[in-house]
């Protein structure tokens, strides 16, 4: 059986997203969408078109606890008996948004924005995103939340998907793989445009997890899967990955060599690499490619090519001589 995809809106930079529902042995929905009535108007479309409704919904599969994934899990919930299944890593997402939220707020307020060198303007204007952002999910209660982990195979249309952990993106993302179909539930891990590499808080004790290095590894293990069709969280199924991986690979690759070409010429915070790099945004999205700045920066630190140094409270790149 084939995934049905439902597009739904978001009202995002990252425009509609999908989830996906199998209806028959039993019915279970991958991914919801964020909280809205029209989210949720076309989930239950989608049901009544298989002469089922949102009670009849069995388990609600997410592949990480982003909002624009997981914001209507709650309400189902409360409209039906399933159950909320995501890997364990992201179960804290799941019991608690806005207090895990409001962690990775503070992260970055107290540490990871003081140290870009940002126009003034730019730190609350970013801190007001995060605060609209918290209020399109809700959190699911503990007694419907189930985690499943790595090794077990979920049930979905019938037959077993192999569960492929792909950080990068997300640090808590899986991917559900059908081996004799071939068909791969891909979330955000691999989408016609390179995902954003959202940097993270890294747990007490540790280093930030390097998202883009991280990410770049993920691609590489969906690379060897043998995928007729891919089933996105964003956009048209397509298929072809591996062409789409080479693509996306070089294009990275690219971009980390202009990065490196601007320190070279005497841009050395990341705000100067942004601006250089993202001119053709107007300054008030630029903040949206700070991610994608920061992914390259750390795999040209894991290459050894430049050094990052701390001074007057921002952190600057030089190259490695």
């Amino acid at each position: 059986m084939h995934p049905i995809r439902l597009e739904l809106e978001t009202g995002l930079d990252v425009g509609t997203v999908n989830a996906y529902l199998f209806p028959t042995p039993e019915p279970v929905l991958v991914d919801t969408g964020i909280k809205s009535e029209q989210g949720y108007g076309v989930i239950a479309a989608a049901l009544a078109d298989h002469h089922l409704t949102i009670a009849d919904l069995r388990r609600v599969i997410i592949t990480h606890p982003h909002v624009d994934h997981c914001g209507l899990a709650a309400r189902i919930t409360r409209e039906s008996e399933a159950t909320v299944w995501i890997y364990e890593r992201g179960q804290p997402w799941l019991l608690d948004f806005p207090g895990m939220w409001q962690q990775r707020t503070r992260y970055y307020q107290e540490y990871f924005l003081t140290k870009l060198g940002l126009p003034a303007w730019t730190e609350p204007f970013i801190l007001n995103y995060l605060t609209m952002m918290v209020q399109l999910t809700e959190s699911v209660p503990a007694d419907r939340l189930i985690t499943f982990d790595l090794d077990s195979p979920l049930s979905l249309g019938g037959v077993d998907w192999q569960v492929i952990y792909t950080p990068g993106h997300a640090s808590m993302m899986t991917c559900f793989y059908q081996p004799e179909t071939r068909q791969f539930l891909s979330a955000d891990m691999l989408l016609s445009k390179t995902p954003t590499p959202i940097v993270e808080q890294p747990e007490a004790g540790q280093a930030r997890l390097p998202a883009l290095p991280v990410y770049l590894d993920s691609l590489a293990r969906v690379e060897q899967l043998d995928i007729d069709w891919v089933y996105p969280g964003h956009g048209e199924p397509f298929t072809g990955h591996r062409a789409l991986i080479a693509q996306q690979r070089a294009r990275i690759f690219q971009r980390k060599g202009e990065c490196l070409a601007h320190i070279q010429a005497g841009r050395h915070t990341i705000t100067a690499i942004v601006d250089e790099m993202y001119r053709h945004y107007p300054p008030q999205l630029r903040f949206t490619a700070l991610w994608m700045v920061v992914g390259y920066l750390d795999l040209l630190k894991a290459e050894g090519a430049i050094k990052e140094e701390e001074i007057n409270g921002v952190w600057h790149y030089y190259l490695n001589q």
